[in-house]
């Protein structure tokens, strides 16, 4: 036993000679060297090359890795004036960068690199303040997304308590309020036009009430209804004539997919896929309204998963890029405003959805787009691609050799002929069950302005 300890106590002693803590400490932890009268010599040197290596990370400001050296140093369980020191520094930069983003208006960074800093064990009554206030600017943001613009105004003058007169908080109390004078009015017209049955005007004003509060539910379904009864035309504009024989040669890869009390989506075939300005003279997949240019970037789907390639300036998670294999969860910034989070919510689908968090759009208004591999689901709960809270069991959309096909557990109607669990679809088709309604229809080629 004497010569596992004496061999585990030479091994970290040459371990921590080249600088390598980590294996040091594992091997000073080892039984034959726990209690050894030199074990906690070497423990302390670990602890101490961890801090001093957290402390040139720091310098050189890759702060991520001073924060792990100093958790390394301290699950050592050697304490001193050197972590201490380490631990206040990156504690400090922290809350300043929590302040930086929420003078930004960056509420939901700020939740996240909290979170983030308590994992780390940082603690102290100005993070519970900043966390207060950056969790109260979320659910503000989520009062108002609904329609709710009182409560917004209540919770973000608290935010402003905490926060002081912040440029960002301000600009924000005073969207909130210029929102709410008007909103009022345009719910009693959409309802209104509603109980008059005025179709277009419904769908005019619940884009209005939308663009203020997209989450509005009663707006969201006057316009699903409205979509429905007057089948939408998807075509703004006519392409210029090379525009034609392109589309010609490709047709389009494109269809809408309306969810009766949910929204619509613009649904993309293409393994390939553009974003870029909504213009009548440019084909895009994804037209945007926004300050892009005219094919701004493209989402590739190959057997690696989703990659993007910008053709002009884009940001991943606020890092510039110019090709990146995109994960479930990742923030695209197109331009210098137009953000839109990429996500694969369903593990068993290689199919993807793109929402616009930054409030621009698309030329007819959709809730998403999703990008179709060989599935969609909509149903219940979070993996899914469409949610349907009201609906028992998913409905599946699936591609087969001719076309799109649909799967749900029971009796289904397909334009106007009952089917039992599955059906094909047309280009232009219409599924009823007992609780769920959705209808869709081709995009036309050859526009990026749909």
């Amino acid at each position: 036993m004497l010569g596992f300890a004496w061999l585990a106590l030479r091994q970290a002693h040459e371990a921590l000679k080249c600088g390598r803590y980590e294996e040091a400490h594992r091997l000073l932890c080892q039984p034959a060297a726990c209690g050894h009268k030199r074990s906690w010599e070497l423990l302390i040197q670990a602890a101490q090359g961890l801090v001093e290596r957290g402390e040139r990370h720091l310098r050189h400001e890759d702060v991520g890795a001073a924060w792990n050296d100093l958790l390394a140093a301290e699950q050592v369980g050697v304490s001193g004036s050197g972590a201490d020191r380490l631990r206040q520094a990156l504690t400090r930069l922290g809350l300043a960068e929590v302040r930086s983003l929420l003078q930004a208006g960056e509420a939901s960074r700020a939740v996240e690199l909290i979170t983030q800093l308590r994992n780390r064990s940082v603690a102290g009554p100005e993070l519970q303040a900043l966390e207060e206030a950056a969790k109260s600017w979320v659910l503000a943001r989520e009062q108002a997304a609904r329609g709710e613009f009182a409560q917004a105004l209540q919770t973000m003058s608290r935010v402003r308590t905490l926060l002081g007169q912040a440029d960002a908080v301000e600009q924000f109390i005073a969207i909130l309020e210029q929102r709410h004078q008007s909103f009022s009015g345009l719910l009693v017209q959409l309802h209104e036009a509603a109980n008059q049955r005025d179709w277009r005007e419904v769908v005019r004003l619940s884009e209005q009430v939308l663009s203020m509060a997209p989450q509005h539910f009663e707006a969201r379904k006057a316009r699903a209804l409205a979509w429905r009864t007057i089948e939408p035309q998807t075509i703004a504009s006519l392409p210029k004539q090379e525009d034609k024989q392109a589309a010609h040669e490709q047709p389009d890869k494109r269809f809408l997919l309306w969810v009766d009390g949910v929204g619509g989506f613009l649904v993309c075939l293409g393994n390939r896929v553009t974003l870029g300005q909504a213009t009548p003279d440019a084909y895009v997949d994804i037209p945007l309204f926004a300050d892009v240019s005219r094919v701004h970037a493209a989402v590739n789907r190959d057997s690696e998963g989703y990659v993007l390639e910008a053709t002009r300036s884009v940001q991943v998670n606020t890092r510039p890029t110019d090709k990146a294999l995109l994960q479930s969860g990742d923030r695209i910034t197109l331009g210098g405003s137009c953000q839109i989070q990429f996500r694969q919510p369903v593990p068993v689908s290689a199919s993807a959805r793109l929402d616009i968090v930054s409030g621009h759009r698309l030329p007819l208004s959709v809730d998403g787009v999703l990008l179709m591999a060989d599935t969609l689901v909509l149903g219940p709960g979070t993996q899914v691609h469409v949610a349907m809270p009201d609906l028992q069991q998913p409905i599946v959309l699936y591609r087969q050799k001719d076309g799109l096909a649909v799967r749900y557990g029971g009796d289904l109607t397909i334009d106007g002929q009952k089917c039992h669990e599955r059906g094909s679809l047309r280009p232009n088709s219409t599924v009823t069950g007992d609780d769920f309604a959705f209808a869709i229809e081709p995009v036309g080629t050859g526009t990026g302005r749909m």
